[in-house]
This record gives structure tokens, sequence and C-alpha cells, in this order.
């Protein structure tokens, strides 16, 4: 399985928005993101048990799939990432070391 790094992604997540011309404001963007993760609220509900998937009438789901509410959440993330001209690889790298500053106080 041929593995890509996250600045892969980053790559080709930028040359999706390119193509598809998603300029949207910081703001639109940010507000993309949040409907995003409700959606991967929504997701998590059907998975639970908490709701039924369905069309959304009677407060059914409409989004039941966890996988593709994730992707959605991380393609809205390397896009704000890439706005910001951010390295998400050098991110996740951040934020190991600062976790694992937090792990070791505990111990």
């Amino acid at each position: 399985m041929n593995k890509k790094t996250l600045d892969q992604y980053q790559k080709e997540v930028a040359e999706l928005v390119k193509k598809f011309n998603f300029n949207w404001s910081t703001y639109v963007q940010y507000i993309h993101l949040v409907e995003e993760v409700g959606e991967l609220g929504e997701a998590l509900t059907v998975r639970q048990g908490d709701r039924k998937a369905g069309s959304g009438e009677n407060a059914l789901a409409d989004h039941g799939d966890i996988e593709e509410e994730i992707g959605d959440v991380l393609f809205s993330l390397i896009d704000l990432a890439n706005r910001y001209s951010l390295s998400l690889d050098k991110i996740m790298g951040d934020t190991f070391k600062r976790y694992q500053k937090k792990l070791a106080k505990q111990l």
C-alpha cells in the first residue's frame, strides 16, 4: 500500500480546491468545517444507536457514514491549513511532542 504524508495530502487538496474553485472567505471556510463536524456527530449518533439513518424526516439522521464524515472534516482542516501555509506534518509532530510532555509531567 502506498502511504502518503500529510504534506502530500495537502498538495492534493490544494489541487482539488483550485480545480473546483473553492475560494471561500475564511469565515465561510470555518462555517463549512463546523458543518462537517456536526455531520460527523450525527453519524456517531447513528453508530451508537441513538438515532436511525434516513432522510432527515422524523428526526432521522441524514449522515450515517463515520468514515465519510471524518474524511470531510479532514479535507476541511487540510484546506484550512493550506490557506495559512501550515505544514500538517510539522503540526502533528509538534502536537505529539506537546502531549508527550504533558504525559511525562503526569508520571
